[in-house]
């Protein structure tokens, strides 16, 4: 282990400290309130983590801004499957290349909730987050690397190399959150039907075929398996036969709790803009 974090701790010291890359702040209208996050699955697509920024628009539609061109499991690749409906296209974008993902938003202090832009079907079908708000004033923002680094070790895209890199951070960050740095967790998340979260132009890893079904059906001529999900690793874990086509997504439930992170881990999905870059100068020193 002593010799891991030493390999660990001469790869940090050979990543650039960059200049913090502020081109999300400048998609965002100022006029509404903002929300960050990471896309940490794309980590090791283009060597840099995508960053994205959340606002509700004036016409109540959920804006989504990335950094990087979406490329693996995100908001704006992500497809839906119900009894009643099925995505046909993804979500569409605005003049300012934000993606519409969702109509009839409201995001708060305590839920994010809206209508999937790109699922038409006769009956309402609406996401629920509900939310934590949580005061990270003087928290230290290795609390947060800590579950980040939870979250990238769960990814298949992420190599053992940069896990080290971002376990060494642990050991040299002595950072403090200002005073006014919000982020918000999510706790449960609802749905007015069960789903399928899909993503048919990507190659998803996924669970063995061998695994324990769990259910099976088919909806708008999808006939769908779902196996038992990898509790460890953030795997697809429901096979989708459409359209002469296999491939794979994510089953849920109408109401799904996230499991409590451990006392010395920050789970946070959402960050205001202070304590976005309080994080970001932490983790732009390894993408």
């Amino acid at each position: 282990m002593k010799k891991q974090l030493l390999i660990s701790l001469s790869l940090l010291s050979l990543v650039a400290c960059s200049d913090e890359n502020d081109d999300i702040y400048g998609t965002v209208d100022p006029k509404n309130k903002a929300f960050y996050s990471y896309d940490i699955a794309t980590a090791n697509t283009s060597n840099k983590l995508t960053k994205k920024s959340y606002q509700v628009d004036k016409n109540n539609d959920l804006l989504i801004s990335y950094t990087e061109t979406p490329k693996l499991q995100t908001e704006a690749l992500r497809n839906f499957i119900t009894n009643n409906g099925i995505s046909t296209i993804f979500p569409p974008q605005n003049t300012n290349a934000a993606y519409i993902v969702g109509r009839k938003a409201t995001f708060s202090d305590t839920v994010l909730e809206y209508e999937p832009s790109n699922l038409e079907q006769r009956t309402s079908f609406k996401l629920t987050y509900q939310l934590k708000k949580i005061d990270l004033s003087g928290l230290d923002v290795s609390d947060y690397v800590n579950y980040f680094l939870t979250q990238a070790s769960a990814s298949s895209s992420i190599s053992d190399a940069t896990l080290q890199i971002i376990q060494a951070l642990l050991l040299s960050t002595q950072d403090k959150f200002p005073s006014g740095a919000t982020c918000w967790q999510k706790q449960v998340q609802l749905s007015t039907q069960d789903y399928i979260e899909s993503y048919p132009t990507q190659n998803l890893s996924h669970v063995s075929t061998n695994s324990n079904i769990q259910n099976q059906g088919i909806w708008q001529n999808a006939a769908w398996t779902a196996f038992q999900p990898n509790t460890e690793m953030n795997l697809a874990d429901t096979r989708i036969r459409h359209q002469s086509r296999e491939y794979w997504g994510f089953y849920h439930n109408t109401r799904e709790v996230n499991a409590v992170s451990p006392a010395n881990e920050l789970a946070c999905e959402f960050f205001n803009e202070s304590a976005f870059k309080s994080v970001d100068r932490v983790l732009s020193k390894v993408f």
